[in-house]
């Protein structure tokens, strides 16, 4: 399929749930239904974060979470390539298990206009963590581009590779991947400008919808489980 364009039947589904989906607000939805809805080259800016592994192999407690394929990913990201606007921005999330196969590598081949243009590391300063070799205190994010690639879209020039910032305590979080929230603010001001609208398909703490609000500019975001994270909560609390 051109990137540039949709089918017939994705028409008729973004017909279906654009009015489905709201601005600035915390709601319950699925990251593709979401993105088909949005018009070509319309998107200043989006941050993806999938759940990448089981719950039960990354996680202690039982999260109301599902992981998602690497098919699931890949229509994901097709999607982000049609609807950012050219040499716009996407923030990928990553674990450390991907770093070192070929996943992604083969997700941007299907994808030729998204591009790795840097790569950060979030430093968890007040953390251990756990693993099988290297401790886990640390979460990666590659900066990816859509053509044409430009390094002086990137506004802040003294942006370092690695960010340290504190981990929410666990009774804090609204989400148990949630992200730092300084991090996430001087990403958004790098990258976007007031007004613009960003876009999170898996946003789980929807703390980008709070830095959103603070800076001005429009958000749509959802999470899959949103309302089963809310519910879990309230029984854990």
């Amino acid at each position: 399929m051109n990137k540039e364009q949709i089918t017939p039947e994705l028409i008729n589904l973004k017909q279906e749930i654009q009015p489905k989906y709201l601005l600035n607000t915390r709601q319950n939805g699925e990251a593709l239904e979401l993105l088909i809805g949005l018009e070509n080259n319309s998107i200043s800016l989006v941050f993806f974060d999938p759940q990448y592994e089981p719950v039960r192999n990354v996680l202690s407690a039982n999260y109301p979470l599902y992981s998602q394929s690497d098919y699931q990913i890949l229509r994901i990201l097709e999607q982000i390539e049609r609807v950012l606007k050219p040499s716009s921005f996407c923030f990928l999330w990553v674990n450390k298990t991907l770093l070192g196969n070929d996943r992604i590598p083969l997700w941007l081949l299907k994808t030729p206009s998204l591009k790795i243009v840097d790569f950060l590391v979030w430093h968890k300063k007040n953390t251990l963590g756990l693993g099988n070799w290297l401790r886990s205190n640390a979460e990666f994010c590659f900066l990816i581009q859509k053509r044409p690639q430009s390094g002086k879209l990137f506004k802040n020039r003294s942006f370092g590779n690695v960010w340290e910032e504190n981990v929410v305590p666990i009774s804090k979080r609204k989400h148990p991947h949630q992200k730092p929230k300084e991090l996430i603010k001087a990403l958004v001001e790098a990258t976007t400008n007031q007004g613009d609208l960003i876009i999170d398909p898996c946003a789980g703490s929807f703390i980008v919808l709070e830095v959103c609000q603070e800076l001005k500019r429009e958000f749509c975001g959802v999470d899959l489980t949103f309302k089963e994270m809310e519910k879990f909560k309230e029984k854990r609390n």
